[in-house]
């Protein structure tokens, strides 16, 4: 859960702006701007600024709409440790990226604000106030002194995208659409947030058919097509190529029935609506490639009726839930 003080709202601005005030009086000075959010017991944005510009006294807050680097800090307390990413923008919009893990929120907080410090000007005598800062910490600042000797970051990397999309297929069962389990394919457009318990959304089409049967003395097919609006809000665990996903979902969409007994016969198309719910073991190659495999159950909210026709007797009728499965993988573009 985030902090009231996490984040840069209007009382962190103002707050930024207060510690930037001497630094603008004093001289010129490098302009930044500061993004930040954090959890648990970690420092505030104010406290995170003041360390920065306490080890850059160059620094200061940019004003309007002038150049500046862009500093984007997300920080986490889990407890048992801490991390934080660091991603240090330049003016013409080149980024740099780094992460760091220590014992505590406050140890992380003082390494990317060396890092910080360093990403604006790493030929400058830094200070450090914080000599039980982590050993992490101060190998992700020697790192980077070593590794940048321009004022600018000119240093290619990878950045991780607060969102991932993905496209998929699979193939699966659906019980509550005819007598016998109907089985069809499905295409899937996903979108996975990177941040906290990182949940994933989809949005589904997919199609099945039972083929005919004898139930009640009828023949009877059937033809599914729905739309399904899935949301998984957690992954565990959060950090493996190996994880589960509880999910809950949406259907809308349509279910044609053909019923024949004797010399009668009936074909008609009913509106299909539904929830219901899936657990997925899911497995990731290489961060791009996912491997799925889904079970749960459904549950129709329109009970539909089939039958040869006006006073055959019914040959289907929709249950009040059934069980689903799916194997599917899917391509995550990063």
């Amino acid at each position: 859960m985030v902090r009231g003080a996490t984040g840069v709202g209007f009382a962190g601005w103002l707050s930024l702006l207060c510690l930037a005030a001497p630094a603008r009086a004093g001289k010129p000075g490098q302009a930044f701007r500061l993004e930040y959010w954090a959890d648990g017991a970690c420092p505030d944005a104010a406290e995170f600024a003041r360390q920065i510009q306490t080890r850059a006294p160059r620094l200061r807050l940019a004003e309007g709409d002038e150049p500046a680097l862009g500093f984007y800090a997300e920080l986490g307390d889990h407890g048992h440790g801490a991390s934080g990413r660091l991603t240090a923008r330049s003016a013409d919009g080149r980024e740099v990226v780094r992460e760091v893990r220590g014992p505590t929120c406050e140890d992380v907080a003082i390494a990317l604000a060396l890092i910080a410090a360093l990403a604006a000007d790493p030929n400058q005598a830094v200070e450090d106030p914080a000599p039980k800062a982590a050993a992490a910490t101060k190998k992700a600042a020697r790192t980077r002194a070593a590794d940048e000797r321009a004022p600018q970051l000119d240093e290619p990397s990878e950045v991780k995208r607060p969102w991932t999309f993905g496209v998929g297929a699979g193939v699966g069962f659906e019980s509550s659409i005819a007598p016998n389990p109907g089985y069809g394919l499905g295409v899937v457009f996903e979108a996975e947030s990177q941040r906290g318990l990182r949940p994933l959304f989809s949005l589904a089409a997919q199609r099945a058919v039972a083929s005919n049967t004898e139930t009640q003395g009828s023949s009877v097919s059937f033809d599914w097509v729905t739309f399904r609006l899935a949301a998984c809000l957690a992954r565990w665990p959060e950090e493996t190529p190996l994880f589960m996903r509880p999910c809950a979902f949406f259907d809308a969409g349509f279910l044609g029935g053909d019923v024949a007994r004797g010399g009668s016969s009936q074909a008609k198309t009913e509106p299909w609506f539904a929830l219901g719910g899936f657990l997925r073991t899911e497995a990731l190659v290489g961060e791009v490639v996912s491997f799925q495999l889904d079970g749960g159950v459904t549950v129709p909210l329109v009970r539909s009726s089939f039958s040869a026709g006006e006073g055959q007797p019914i040959a289907f009728q929709v249950p009040s839930s059934g069980f689903l499965g799916r194997i599917g993988v899917s391509y995550r573009f990063r």
